[in-house]
């Protein structure tokens, strides 16, 4: 079924869902090789061909990204924006972020994604602009506290992408202790006037429009 999913995307997609798919198998290939306590888990793949469909809704120009891992989604996003567009990821891990950079300058993204290292609380706080795509993708139990910082990096139009929902839907056991974070931070996101939210169970994302 996974492999007629796949050819069928394939078709549809005209093969923009393979697009830095060796960075992808190099992410899982690290985490393995890194052991337990690891948390770089790259997106799926089958995702890929929707950043384009994202990035042109938006006329994205200036994306946001937190939570890099080797840089996977970065350089897809980066990809989908095209030469014009500026992706900044941030990345707490020293590791991670410096392979991810290094993923970056061979592929000739490094002009396109700025690595911005540290945590999430401690990084959006000290961003200016507005942001056209933020892509959360990093500890869930810090979401509840980027809300302030959301909604002053968006404008309207601007698409928020929040993954890492699995524990509310069963995943991972559906016990994490981050399990009622991300209650708290959809509850908030889906009361807050100034996004509408969309869950999408099937991936365990949740897809927020700017209003």
């Amino acid at each position: 079924m996974k492999r007629r999913v796949r050819d069928l995307l394939a078709k549809i997609y005209g093969g923009r869902a393979d697009v830095h798919l060796d960075l992808y198998r190099l992410s899982n290939q690290h985490r393995k090789k890194h052991g337990r306590g690891c948390d770089m888990y790259p997106s799926s793949p089958l995702q890929a061909p929707l950043w384009s469909v994202i990035a042109s809704l938006t006329h994205a120009r200036r994306m946001l990204e937190v939570g890099c891992g080797h840089g996977y989604t970065s350089a897809v996003m980066a990809s989908a924006g095209g030469p014009d567009c500026l992706v900044e990821t941030v990345e707490a891990d020293r590791v991670h972020a410096d392979l991810a950079q290094e993923a970056f300058l061979h592929r000739g993204l490094a002009k396109r994604v700025h690595v911005l290292r540290g945590r999430g609380q401690a990084i959006l706080p000290k961003l200016k602009g507005k942001y056209d795509v933020v892509f959360l993708d990093s500890d869930w139990r810090e979401y509840p506290r980027y809300l302030p910082q959301l909604r002053r990096l968006t404008r309207p139009g601007s698409i928020l992408v929040t993954a890492n929902l699995s524990p509310l839907f069963g995943g991972w056991g559906g016990r994490l202790p981050g399990k009622r974070a991300i209650q708290s931070y959809l509850s908030r996101l889906a009361g807050d006037p100034n996004f509408r939210t969309y869950i999408i169970p099937s991936d365990w994302h949740a897809i927020s429009v700017r209003l």
